[in-house]
């Protein structure tokens, strides 16, 4: 394996001290250089060290005549000036390389987070992420066959609107919430970022009246006050881990407050569903734990009466639980969306599967789910290389829910939604007649209405 630039520069620049220097010490150099792993402070100290040298009398000829004191400026004016350019070069580079990882950016990465804002539900926002990198777009969609953006601004997933569609909560650069003004949609600005130095934020909620807003991560919920979005108080964090895998699995839909704002629902566990008692959230509790037969829950949603809780599985299962006694949730019916087979042939190698949402109809008489079955990539692009185009295909479940033990099948629609690089999270608008899909590479978003 070659060795890296700073390593074979550092041993060049060893070679350039007074030969004087060199008997004495260059073989001890060389040797700490093959102990150690060369960076750019490494080049720099050794170009000051060549430089300084050079200008010490007691590495050149004994004698400083005016003939030796010119030739010895020569020679340390001919090293100063390339290894100057080198220092400023490198310096570059460092300071190239630190604000990368110190500023948040526009990247590669998939539509992965979406919502309407309750206060307008003509303002869609969407969140594209990558791998370090995030985005936020917010969307006129009076015009759903010509939507207009209105502009971008820093974020990523999760991304939810609070109740008065003011603000935005989205993730900032350290993968802390951030919450935003987007009271003029055409000049989004940052309020604030909320940090509490949980693992891994993948889901953000506000409640119905906009006074909390639940941070859901990897092993905690954190719940704040942001009556004043400009100074959050935390005022509870809730034990709630999430077994591993999580990467395939999670979606921003996983945790929802009920429209009364009394009871939150998350996922916990590897199949479970948590209850949560938010009456007093400075004292929010645990009442329930559901466990989920059908596997890791992708999507939860309760109805507009806060009477039933629906989950769908990563499997493709809705479960419908009673909450008449919040604190024993009854499950009272299981209605099955894609075959195991169309899943498996939706999931890739990394894990990527289905995604799906939930969502019961302004006056709770239907339940409707959507379930996007991507076809997983068979080769692997450059970050530069255009993705291909792929056929993705949406697929709507809808349920009569009016007698949760009696449901019945109303309709299953498909759609077929071509994205480059396929479509990703779908998403249905407060009326239920507009489904938003999200490439998963990409910037691009499809609407398309239901008949």
């Amino acid at each position: 394996m070659r060795p890296a630039p700073a390593a074979r520069l550092s041993r060049a620049l060893v070679g350039c001290y007074p030969r004087r220097w060199r008997e004495r010490y260059r073989q001890e150099m060389l040797d700490i250089l093959d102990q150690h792993q060369a960076t750019a402070r490494t080049v720099l100290n050794l170009a000051v060290g060549v430089l300084s040298t050079h200008l010490d009398p007691a590495y050149r000829a004994e004698g400083l005549s005016m003939t030796r004191l010119r030739r010895a400026a020569v020679i340390s004016a001919t090293i100063a000036v390339p290894l100057a350019v080198i220092v400023v070069l490198f310096g570059l580079l460092i300071f190239a390389k630190s604000w990368k990882e110190g500023h948040w950016h526009i990247g590669l990465g998939g539509v992965t987070a979406m919502a309407f804002s309750p206060a307008d539900q003509h303002i869609l926002v969407t969140a594209t992420s990558g791998p370090q990198d995030g985005l936020d777009t917010l969307w006129d969609v009076t015009d759903p066959a010509r939507p207009r953006r209105l502009a971008n601004f820093e974020g990523g997933a999760p991304t939810a609107f609070a109740p008065d569609g003011r603000t935005v909560a989205t993730v900032a650069f350290n993968g802390q919430p951030a919450l935003w003004n987007v009271a003029d949609p055409s000049k989004p600005t940052r309020v604030t970022t909320l940090r509490a130095g949980g693992n891994g934020l993948w889901g953000e909620a506000f409640s119905p009246d906009g006074r909390i807003l639940a941070a859901d991560y990897y092993d905690r919920i954190f719940l704040w006050n942001v009556t004043k979005p400009a100074r959050p108080r935390l005022l509870r964090t809730l034990a709630a881990p999430v077994a591993p895998p999580w990467k395939a699995l999670f979606n921003q839909d996983d945790i929802a407050f009920s429209p009364d704002g009394r009871l939150l629902a998350s996922t916990v566990g590897s199949n479970q569903v948590a209850v949560w008692n938010m009456a007093d959230p400075v004292r929010a509790t645990r009442i329930a734990t559901v466990p989920s037969e059908s596997g890791f829950m992708n999507a939860l949603a309760f109805s507009p009466r806060g009477n039933l809780l629906a989950g769908v599985s990563f499997g493709g299962t809705v479960t419908l639980f009673s909450l008449a006694e919040p604190a024993r949730p009854a499950r009272v019916a299981t209605m099955q969306t894609v075959t195991a087979g169309q899943i498996a042939a939706s999931t890739c190698a990394g894990g990527c599967g289905p995604m799906y949402t939930l969502e019961f109809a302004p006056d709770g008489q239907t339940l409707t789910a959507v379930a996007d079955l991507s076809p997983p990539s068979q080769e692997t692009f450059s970050a530069n290389a255009p993705q291909p185009s792929q056929v993705a295909r949406d697929y709507t479940f809808v349920w009569n829910v009016a007698n949760p033990r009696s449901v019945s099948r109303i309709a299953v629609l498909s759609h077929a939604v071509t994205i480059s690089g396929g479509s990703s999270l779908p998403l249905l608008d407060p009326s239920g007649r507009i489904i938003v899909t999200g490439a998963s590479s990409g910037f691009a978003v499809t609407l398309w209405a239901l008949p």
